[in-house]
């Protein structure tokens, strides 16, 4: 352990986690980004670094997250990502008041303790789980990764069809290209392009970043005109030291709830704000600005990480949208999830803990300090921000494969993801299932092809995890039977768009109906995975399909009718981004990428042009210091190449 933490400080590591916890930090305080679209822009740059390098700056990145949303959380009332959600309820409050400065005290202070609460129990876990390992055949590692894929129940949110069919579509979209048992080609539509299957990174960036660029720019505001702290930074930290009880209480049930796939930080904010509430003598100022209420959520929601690393690193199931890219991160730079985390891997695994407490108190400690400053970041336009992520992402996005292609798919995953987001399907379901099918695959066929039904069935650790599994479900199903009827007259707003919500399912239907269709001239070994995704999609769809027909509420979901009001047109804003993309294919990166960032700013932010040049060849400067200190070089241009390596 102590040559990991040589490592970490005695490297470039040390400096990436840094960027990496300042980068969590800037995202987390920008609402609508969150830890997975965060992790989504990050990818990309962790593509060939050192292994010690990319996982100080994950790690430090997911961390700092939920200490960074506090300040949007407490200020302006808006969470910064899903696990601050319950922050608001007395933090805003508290701001409103004139107790900014001690609400964000007491929820920093809260989240670095919480922070370190998880890494400590992280610590201890893996010193246990050495024995526990080893316990884990192939049969126990194939119920594992059920665990994870059974966890999209829960987070499928108000219709187990939706989640389910959306899974389904995200373990068919991952299944393209070379059948892993009988090497065949499968589901490709004859393309050389997708004979090698999906790029992970085009899906996720288009499921979980367009939607949120184009909610950024709809908007056309930026998040606040007026932050204001308050004063009290040393109330805060006397009020932490008195509820200190309420610290590691939540912390404990922060990694507890972390460890459970499928359930993670967009619950345990809630569940710790109701445990603290019920604990609580006087309930009085609860929800009016009590600070008990912030220092519960903000110490479970840190400690949240440490809890969802154990069955990421250890079994390779991650349990949210953050994890498996996460999970999708290790495996790009080489690292295989799984017991060889504990071996061969164990020296990484302990730079990850080590990353995973330093990045809590780096992020803590930044915040204390420029907390005025980084509240400023709330002042930016929408519409300078938005142009800077979509040359993000095209620049992230050809990182990988360097293939311009690969722009045109993240239009296609984006509009995909557009979609799910308006009405309603789970957009992590989708990302566990593509993230798990080669695993679940794999595991499947060997799992199969070594043991028979009945020494599958007779393994103590087998029936304990299929147990935990049907109780998952059974728990999903009946929660989703107990749930109240809504609003009645927002379900009758949203049934006027019912003939819009169809179009969705009815492409997935059209989907799973052609992927079973294609495969059925492959050969056993090669058709049996791809044929249980879309045959269980196909279900789930028409059953999705008939609960829209008849109006079941749970099925009616419709953001545009219950979200917010837009002042800029969702066609209007899907040009930009259509665009970028034609311009950076044409043109190649730095040319095409210059070009909209001057276009974006002189229309849409109306920027004066001085403020236009040195946004352009500032962005352009540090994008071109990177390619060249990773020695990578974007691709040319279909029209014209304007790259600048070509004049050295």
């Amino acid at each position: 352990m102590l040559e990991a933490f040589q490592t970490l400080v005695g490297t470039s590591a040390l400096f990436y986690l840094f960027f990496g916890a300042l980068l969590g930090l800037f995202v987390g305080i920008l609402p609508a980004l969150g830890g997975a679209a965060g992790m989504s822009l990050l990818i990309p740059f962790l593509y060939g670094m050192e292994p010690a390098a990319a996982m100080a700056m994950a790690i430090g990145m997911l961390a700092t997250v939920s200490t960074g949303d506090t300040i949007s959380s407490v200020l302006l009332g808006v969470p910064g990502s899903a696990s601050s959600q319950a922050t608001v309820l007395d933090g805003f409050p508290m701001a409103k008041n004139g107790q900014g400065a001690r609400a964000l005290a007491a929820g920093f202070l809260s989240s670095v303790i919480g922070g370190l609460f998880g890494a400590f129990v992280l610590t201890l876990t893996l010193q246990g789980a050495k024995q526990v390992i080893l316990w884990f055949g192939m049969p126990e590692i194939l119920m594992m990764i059920l665990f994870g894929v059974a966890s999209v129940a829960a987070l499928s949110g108000k219709s187990l069809a939706k989640g389910i069919s959306i899974c389904a579509f995200g373990m068919l979209a991952a299944s393209i290209g070379f059948a892993p048992a009988s090497g065949e080609q499968r589901l490709d539509l004859g393309l050389f392009y997708l004979s090698e299957g999906l790029p992970l990174l085009a899906c996720v960036i288009g499921v979980f970043v367009i939607p949120e660029i184009v909610d950024l720019i709809q908007q056309n505001r930026s998040i606040s005109d007026r932050p204001s702290l308050g004063s009290g930074m040393r109330q805060g930290v006397v009020d932490v030291l008195r509820n200190k009880w309420i610290v590691f209480r939540s912390a404990i049930v922060g990694c507890l709830v972390g460890a459970m796939p499928g359930v993670g930080g967009s619950v345990v904010d809630w569940i710790v704000y109701g445990q603290t509430v019920r604990s609580a003598r006087d309930k009085s100022m609860f929800g009016k600005g009590d600070v008990r209420g912030v220092i519960g959520v903000e110490s479970s929601n840190n400690a949240v990480l440490g809890g969802a690393l154990v069955p990421t690193l250890l079994f390779g199931v991650p349990g949210s949208g953050s994890t498996a890219l996460l999970l999708s991160a290790l495996i790009l730079i080489g690292i295989q999830p799984g017991p060889g985390m504990l071996t061969q891997d164990i020296n990484l695994t302990y730079l990850m803990i080590w990353s995973l407490a330093l990045a809590n108190i780096i992020g803590a400690g930044s915040c204390f300090l420029f907390a005025r400053h980084l509240a400023k970041l709330t002042l930016i336009p929408f519409a300078w921000i938005a142009p800077f992520l979509i040359v993000a992402i095209t620049f992230a996005t050809l990182q990988i494969n360097r293939d311009p292609r690969d722009l045109f798919l993240i239009l296609v995953f984006g509009a995909i993801g557009i979609a799910m987001r308006r009405f309603g399907f789970s957009r992590p379901a989708f990302l566990i299932g593509f993230v798990l099918q080669q695993n679940l695959e794999k595991s499947l066929y060997q799992t199969a092809q070594l043991y028979s039904l009945s020494e599958f069935l007779f393994r103590p650790i087998v029936l304990v995890l299929l147990a935990v599994i049907l109780a998952v479900l059974a728990s999903s199903v009946w929660q989703q039977l107990q749930k109240q009827p809504e609003d009645r007259e927002e379900i009758e707003a949203i049934a006027k768009t019912r003939p819009v919500q169809f179009i969705l399912p009815i492409l997935l239907s059209v989907c799973f109906a052609s992927a079973l269709a294609m495969v059925n001239d492959l050969q056993p070994l090669g058709r049996l995975f791809p044929q249980v995704a879309a045959g269980l999609g196909l279900v789930s769809a028409l059953i999705l399909l008939w609960q829209l027909a008849v109006g079941t509420p749970s099925a009616l979901e419709d953001q545009r009718v219950t979200g917010p009001r837009y002042s800029i047109s969702f066609l209007h804003t899907i040009a930009w981004i259509v665009a970028a993309v034609l311009l950076i294919a044409c043109f190649g990166f730095f040319a095409g990428a210059s070009l909209f960032l001057g276009a974006f700013l002189a229309f849409e932010a109306r920027a004066k042009p001085l403020a236009i040049a040195a946004g352009v060849v500032g962005i352009m400067g540090v994008y071109l210091f990177l390619t060249f200190q990773a020695g990578t070089y974007l691709p040319d241009g279909w029209i014209l190449s304007l790259n600048p390596w070509d004049h050295f």
